[in-house]
């Protein structure tokens, strides 16, 4: 089992308050964020984000979020592109949660080139992972614990508050893969387009006022998490 701990965490804190909308189109949820009270605009262009998650034989960090462990940790290969089999220059990132706050740390991988489809497989790119990870022996032993768990993707647009304190940003078309099978393609699953996840960030400072932006969403806040949600999904535990 992984211990939950690392040291080399920042001390960033933030919020991460998460809404899970269903059966709403896109444009219409963009517009409620231009008509909220804090004025929200477009700061980025839309991407797709393609992940690798990470976990024990045990599944620890999916256990652990699952039954409520106050601190936890979160390991994932992030890249960006449409193409989701060409790992182009990734960073790991190591999210550490504690209580309703988290923060994260990161490892840009650079000359990095790993491709999905060239009959390479996911515990492969764990080995150039770890290859990858002489100048961080810490987080490379952490790496030989561990072995991909979920593949998932999906589609990010970006939004900034008029004071410049809030983030907002809405992931869609969300897919998941199960790096076990052989083709991970034949695994691929999906959920319904009409659902879209709102996350709205900010500083630990920024709380009280957050609540005023949060009452105007008109939905519930939400336990939304990718990564149990992904796991879930590729082994039928639920169904969308």
């Amino acid at each position: 089992m992984v211990k939950v701990v690392d040291k080399n965490l920042n001390n960033e804190l933030r919020f991460e308050r998460k809404f899970v909308f269903s059966k709403i189109h896109l444009n219409d949820l963009i517009q409620k964020l231009y008509l909220n009270s804090f004025c929200f605009t477009e700061i980025f262009e839309e991407r797709k984000i393609n992940n690798v998650y990470f976990d024990d034989n045990d599944l620890s960090f999916y256990r652990q979020n699952v039954i409520g462990v106050g601190e936890r940790l979160k390991y994932r290969l992030r890249w960006y592109g449409q193409d989701f089999s060409l790992i182009e220059n990734p960073t790991i990132e190591i999210k550490k949660k504690k209580g309703e706050v988290g923060d994260k740390v990161r490892h840009k991988f650079t000359n990095f080139s790993f491709n999905l489809d060239a009959n390479n497989t996911p515990s492969e790119l764990q080995n150039m992972i770890i290859n990858r990870l002489e100048d961080n022996l810490g987080m490379k032993n952490k790496f030989y614990q561990l072995q991909p768990a979920l593949l998932s993707s999906y589609e990010r647009r970006y939004f900034l508050s008029f004071c410049g304190r809030y983030r907002v940003t809405l992931d869609y078309n969300q897919e998941f893969f199960n790096p076990n099978y052989i083709n991970y393609k034949d695994s691929r699953r999906t959920i319904d387009q009409s659902t879209i996840v709102l996350e709205l960030k900010y500083s630990i400072n920024e709380d009280v006022d957050s609540r005023i932006i949060t009452q105007q969403f008109n939905t519930r806040l939400s336990k939304n998490s990718k990564y149990v949600q992904g796991i879930d999904f590729i082994h039928d535990q639920i169904t969308f």
